[in-house]
C-alpha cells in the first residue's frame, strides 16, 4: 500500500482511534491493550532480525501486522494455532513466539518453494505442511485439541476455508483474516461475514479483520484506526 493511500485511510478512520466511544469492556480491552499496545516484547528484536535477513521478494506481512498476531496470541493464549497460506513463514514465527508451548501449524497449498525453511527451523513449536490445501485443512480441524486461533493469510480460498471452519469455532476461538479490502470481492465477503449470525464480535482494522464466536457477548462490529 502506498504512503498517500495509507494517510487517506488513517484520516478517514481517525474517529475510530484508541477505543473512543467503545463501551464494551472486552472490545475496549482488546483495542487499548492489544491493538495499540507498544511495549517492546521479549521476542521482537529476534523476529526483526529474521525479517531483515529475508530476501527482498519474500512474501511477508507488514511488521505491525505480524506484531499484532504476536500480541493476540500473547493475550488469548491459544493452545493450538492454525495458519492457512504460509508465505515466507515469518508470520508463523510471530504466532509461535506469542506462546512458546502452543502447537502452530501453517498450511501451504502444495508448493512450499516460497517458504524460508530456516525461519521454520528456528521455531521449535512451528510446522509447515505442504499439501492440497482443503483436504489438509480438514485433517487439521479433525485433530485434537481444537484450533483456538485461525490465521487466514496468503490464500485465494479464504471463503471456503472460513466456511469449513464454522462448525469447529468455539467460545475461545479467534480468527484473523488478512487483506479484507484487497479486492472488491473479498471486501463484499467480509461485510457479509460481519453480518452473519454465526459470527460474534468482529473488528475491522482495514489491514486485517478479527472474528470471535463468544455469544455470551452481544454481537457488535468495531472499526479501529490501526
Amino acid at each position: 500500500m502506498n504512503f498517500l493511500k495509507r494517510i487517506y485511510i488513517w484520516c478517514k478512520r481517525f474517529r475510530y482511534r484508541r477505543g473512543y466511544g467503545v463501551h464494551s469492556p472486552f472490545a475496549f480491552g482488546l483495542i487499548t491493550d492489544v491493538v495499540y499496545e507498544r511495549l517492546p516484547y521479549y521476542a521482537y528484536a529476534e523476529l526483526k532480525a529474521q525479517r531483515r535477513s529475508l530476501p527482498r521478494k519474500a512474501v511477508v506481512l507488514p511488521e505491525r501486522v505480524d506484531k499484532l498476531l504476536f500480541r493476540l496470541v500473547n493475550r488469548f493464549r491459544p493452545q493450538r494455532i492454525l495458519e492457512v497460506g504460509t508465505g515466507a513463514g515469518l508470520s508463523l514465527c510471530y504466532l509461535a513466539a506469542g506462546r512458546a508451548d502452543a502447537q502452530c501449524v501453517s498450511l501451504v497449498d502444495g508448493d512450499a518453494s516460497g517458504v524460508e525453511e530456516r525461519l521454520i527451523d528456528s521455531c521449535s513449536n512451528a510446522t509447515v505442511v505442504a499439501a492440497p490445501l482443503l483436504p489438509a485443512f480438514r485433517r487439521e480441524l479433525a485433530l485434537e485439541p481444537e484450533v483456538e486461533m485461525l490465521h487466514i493469510a496468503h490464500t485465494q480460498n479464504y471463503a471456503q476455508v472460513f466456511e469449513e471452519f464454522f462448525p469447529y469455532a468455539g467460545k475461545k476461538t479467534c480468527v484473523v483474516i488478512e487483506g479484507i479490502y484487497e479486492t472488491k470481492a473479498k471486501s463484499e465477503w467480509w461485510h457479509r461475514l460481519v453480518a452473519d449470525e454465526r459470527t460474534g464480535v468482529t473488528f475491522d482494522l482495514y489491514d486485517v479483520g478479527i472474528v470471535f464466536f463468544d455469544f455470551s457477548k452481544n454481537k457488535q462490529h468495531y472499526v479501529v484506526n490501526f
